[in-house]
């Protein structure tokens, strides 16, 4: 609340405080145009996924900061379920003043070639504000399979009677996509075991109940270092920042996985371009600082800074990629 004008009676001192009212309203303005559109509103950011996921805490981790400057409340709203779909839905029928963003990540894109009917069109309902991160993948195996490189796991796989199985987050999710992937360039046959989310797959894979998986780098950790899980590369055109150490699965000698995983916030379509660019250039301004950057990696991601124009060529040519690829591995939710 502002502090409010004391009364004054002198004449010089009623001249002095027009003058200081007329400072006080020129702050006001330039703040009410500052907050622009979100000037004495919430703004909720929809997350498709489940609270506690790692696309959530990259949605929080942006939330705070967004609201310090904004000067209003920015909420997470979880809207979990049917591949993100509900929350994407949700956050397309919004109204498209600003108000309303959706954390939109591969899932959300892959979804029009797993679901029949929809509501929305993720590339056409939509207008891209900011990508926030890159999210690769890793692939990895439980350690009592006896391979240290891709080759080997492969290897091993051929081999007469071999019953190695990997799990999923579920069908047509980015690790199944890039298991089949897998089995069809090194010419093996892997088991599928879906699960209904990432942590039970990781879970499963810790426990030895399921031989590999690919998963973030953030949900494997904790049982790498517990030593019940071995990673062996990554997807992506080279090897990445967060795991040095780790070739890609290109320098595996398995070319075809550099397209990787993304995470970025959009709008309704027809919110206007110029609160689209001012939600734009205050989210990028968010991602470069070092606090945000260190917690997104945290989690696995590798944080970008990106323009709207930019931003909405990630989202075409993702779209066009996992057509293709959900289409070679003929898989339907419906």
């Amino acid at each position: 609340m502002p502090t409010p004008l004391r009364t004054f009676f002198s004449c010089p001192a009623v001249y002095a405080a027009k003058l200081s009212l007329a400072a006080m309203l020129a702050l006001l303005m330039a703040s009410a145009a500052k907050a622009g559109p979100f000037q004495g509103g919430v703004v909720t950011i929809v997350v498709p996924n489940a609270a506690g996921s790692s696309f959530d805490n990259a949605a929080r981790a942006v939330a705070e900061p967004l609201s310090r400057l904004w000067g209003v409340p920015v909420v997470v709203e979880n809207k979990a379920g049917a591949a993100t779909t509900i929350g994407s839905s949700l956050a397309a029928r919004a109204p498209a003043d600003g108000r309303t963003i959706l954390l939109v990540t591969t899932p959300t894109i892959q979804a029009p070639y797993l679901y029949t009917k929809l509501s929305y069109n993720p590339v056409t309902s939509f207008a891209p504000v900011a990508q926030m991160f890159d999210g690769r993948l890793w692939l990895a195996i439980h350690t009592s399979v006896n391979s240290r490189t891709v080759r080997d796991f492969v290897v091993l796989a051929r081999q007469a009677g071999s019953k190695f199985s990997y799990s999923s987050p579920g069908p047509g999710s980015t690790p199944h996509l890039n298991m089949v992937q897998l089995s069809r360039k090194a010419n093996i046959e892997l088991l599928h075991v879906p699960y209904k989310g990432v942590s039970p797959a990781v879970v499963d894979l810790a426990g030895g109940v399921v031989s590999a998986t690919f998963a973030s780098y953030s949900d494997l950790l904790p049982h790498v270092s517990s030593g019940k899980i071995r990673v062996l590369a990554s997807t992506g055109a080279e090897r990445s920042p967060i795991s040095r150490e780790i070739p890609s699965m290109k320098e595996s000698g398995y070319p075809g996985f550099e397209t990787i995983g993304f995470g970025g916030l959009v709008v309704p379509a027809a919110t206007p371009k110029a609160i689209v660019d001012e939600i734009a250039r205050d989210v990028n301004k968010v991602l470069a600082t070092p606090e945000v950057k260190a917690k997104l990696i945290f989690l696995g991601f590798e944080p970008v800074i990106s323009t709207p124009p930019q931003f909405a060529k990630v989202i075409k040519d993702q779209s066009e990629y996992w057509k293709k690829m959900m289409a070679d591995a003929n898989v339907k939710a419906d």
